[in-house]
């Protein structure tokens, strides 16, 4: 049975309520891609790591796992899977250009020892995908599978690949939603053969809950342009009535590392916004930062008590500092 040529799930023309439904089995696009693709628009797709995990037993220990994560959030959770590692860290030019790479890489190569090479790219940009590219036509002879986090650029990374080392537009179905794409799919880059697979799902990430509207103005294509707020006393943030932060040690300094469409905002303890909303209490020690997944990360730069407030139980959690 064919696939869908833009996000590798098998067409069907039996049931309009399933993925890969098409009333044409001629068709290339799955419907739900043909949507995406030519009006924005989006069916959701419930997937979770159940379907993600059994592509991953697939996986043998001699191939070659090229690890995508969006250096915004720099999600590494499932990184110890594979033994194999080239990582791949997209979206450089949405980070500040005095963050150095070297910097980075150090951070990553202390804490990963399954990771061979590390390569910071950006697919808008065309920075670094030569490199990219020399790489993994070292490796032509073998399997190698793209694999990351939903939303972290692997699927952009690919078709801006597909176009530079082709000379024609990539198919695979871009989106900001999550779940795009659905199954495996077999993509040719220049001489080299890769498999593109489905993102693996964080479910609580705060993108699950999100319109399309504030999914836009989450992920940003600009460079971010950070935010430090000192302030002086007890009280709170907000991030654009998405998530409040309380903190209450005197005199705390965060740094917000978050789309520029992102209003951040000093507020009164006393404000009622979000505040009916507990998530979860912190203790962030100096020099640490407290990463959101799909929106950033808060900088600290001294011991501060902080709770996160937010209308869903978002996928958050503390790490030591990455600038």
């Amino acid at each position: 049975m064919s696939k869908c040529i833009g996000c590798g799930v098998e067409l069907q023309n039996d049931d309009p309520n399933k993925d890969g439904y098409v009333d044409n089995l001629d068709y290339v696009l799955c419907e739900r891609c043909f949507i995406i693709k030519n009006y924005g628009q989006n069916k959701v797709v419930k997937k979770s790591n159940i379907d993600y995990m059994k592509i991953i037993d697939n996986i043998r220990d001699n191939d070659v796992i090229v690890y995508v994560s969006s250096l915004l959030t720099l999600n590494l959770d499932y990184i110890d899977k594979f033994k194999n590692v080239i990582l791949v860290l997209t979206k450089r030019d949405l980070l500040p250009k005095s963050i150095k790479d070297g910097k980075i890489i150090n951070y990553i190569k202390k804490r990963y020892s399954n990771v061979q090479d590390i390569i910071v790219v950006s697919a808008y940009k065309k920075l670094n995908l030569d490199q990219l590219y020399n790489k993994l036509n070292a490796y032509k002879d073998k399997d190698i599978y793209f694999v990351g986090i939903t939303n972290s650029g692997k699927s952009t990374l690919i078709n801006e690949m597909i176009k530079s080392y082709n000379g024609y537009k990539g198919d695979i179905t871009m989106s900001n939603y999550p779940s795009t794409t659905l199954g495996v799919l077999d993509v040719n880059i220049g001489d080299i053969n890769v498999k593109d697979t489905p993102g693996i799902v964080i479910e609580n990430s705060i993108i699950n809950y999100l319109d399309n509207k504030n999914i836009k103005k989450v992920n940003s294509k600009k460079e971010i342009k950070p935010i430090t707020m000192q302030i002086e006393g007890r009280g709170a943030v907000l991030i654009d009535e998405l998530i409040r932060l309380e903190y209450e040690t005197e005199n705390a300094s965060m740094t917000f590392y978050v789309s520029n469409n992102l209003k951040v905002d000093g507020i009164s303890m006393k404000n009622p916004r979000l505040a009916e909303q507990y998530i979860r209490k912190y203790v962030i020690e100096d020099n640490q930062d407290l990463v959101i997944e799909d929106i950033g990360f808060v900088k600290f730069t001294k011991m501060t008590i902080i709770k996160v407030c937010c209308n869903k139980d978002i996928y958050m959690y503390v790490r030591d500092k990455l600038v």
